[in-house]
């Protein structure tokens, strides 16, 4: 009996994993569309919006979980502070680039960047950590690069939005790997690193009277107003599901993102995409494919490992 409501709850954690992620991974992905409605609106003052009121936000969740001392104790640390101050100017370049994007009709491009993300993190294992790669993910990586290639030659363009935002994402996503502070407690320190340069902003661009969160109507107001809670639910869920579920499910839940991504730029919002240029999306996404593969096959046989007898 006991084994039995034991899977029942097992079962239970995983559907409610497996809601959290789509939900987690949906939201980022409409947020596109959320965006697109904001593009009137320069990036620069939108990404300030979104810090100031996301900092609001996580700081009233951390005051009310009575969390406040995690935040001291961070900064009493000066190599996690200098880390998180790093890894607060990359995710910043990373949400200007892609609300840049979003705002000059290169959606598609953004959603190929967050496409190619999963090989830059792998690559960099190999780089940084010594990892060993795997045949699959080998070949994976190098379509990645042949695509990128491709695209020089037949465009005589580098993808250099799709290349900025898996770059700058990819390396932060090293970055807080490598420093043991949780999701939450790591994006509000960011969020107090950056917030000076974005208030101050905003006070500079109201002050010379082109700021738009006042006299630019209803929805305007209303759509700055929510940038903090569209970032952290997100986040929020991505918690939630990451602790429920096998990192091999999150590793194959994450291309919903830029999945959803694309199609809202294609069919939504109207992008076209030209036949070079899909030359360069198919190869990306027979990488993803190949990846995809490799990490199931690997979870799969890992599995399937004998455990070790206790003594």
């Amino acid at each position: 009996m006991a084994s039995v409501q034991s899977d029942d709850a097992s079962q239970r954690e995983t559907r409610l994993g497996l809601l959290a992620a789509i939900g987690a991974y949906g939201s980022w992905g409409i947020l596109t569309l959320f965006y697109a409605h904001l593009s009137h609106v320069p990036p620069m003052e939108v990404v300030s919006h979104r810090v100031g009121w996301s900092l609001l936000v996580l700081s009233l969740f951390f005051v009310w979980r009575k969390r406040w001392g995690e935040v001291w104790q961070i900064f009493r640390t000066p190599r996690t502070l200098l880390i998180l101050l790093a890894t607060s100017v990359l995710i910043s370049v990373n949400w200007l680039t892609y609300i840049w994007a979003v705002s000059n009709g290169q959606a598609t491009e953004a959603s190929l960047g967050y496409f190619i993300v999963p090989l830059v993190n792998v690559a960099m294992g190999y780089v940084m950590l010594s990892e060993r790669l795997s045949r699959l993910q080998g070949v994976a990586i190098g379509l990645a690069v042949v695509a990128i290639g491709l695209q020089l030659a037949l465009l005589g363009t580098l993808p250099i939005v799709s290349m900025t935002v898996a770059v700058t994402f990819g390396i932060y996503g090293y970055l807080r790997k490598i420093v043991p502070v949780g999701a939450n407690l790591g994006l509000l320190i960011e969020l107090i690193l950056i917030s000076p340069f974005a208030i101050g902003f905003l006070i500079y661009v109201h002050g010379m009277g082109e700021g738009h969160l006042i006299g630019y109507g209803t929805k305007t107001t209303m759509f700055l107003l929510l940038t903090g809670l569209v970032t952290y639910l997100p986040l929020l869920w991505f918690s939630s599901a990451a602790q429920r579920l096998r990192m091999a499910t999150i590793g194959v839940l994450q291309y919903m993102n830029p999945t959803i991504q694309f199609l809202v730029a294609v069919f939504v919002l109207g992008e076209t995409v030209s036949t070079s240029k899909l030359v360069t999306f198919a190869l990306i996404w027979l990488s993803v494919l190949i990846y995809c593969y490799d990490a199931l096959t690997a979870s799969r046989r890992q599995k399937k490992k004998p455990t070790p007898l206790q003594v």
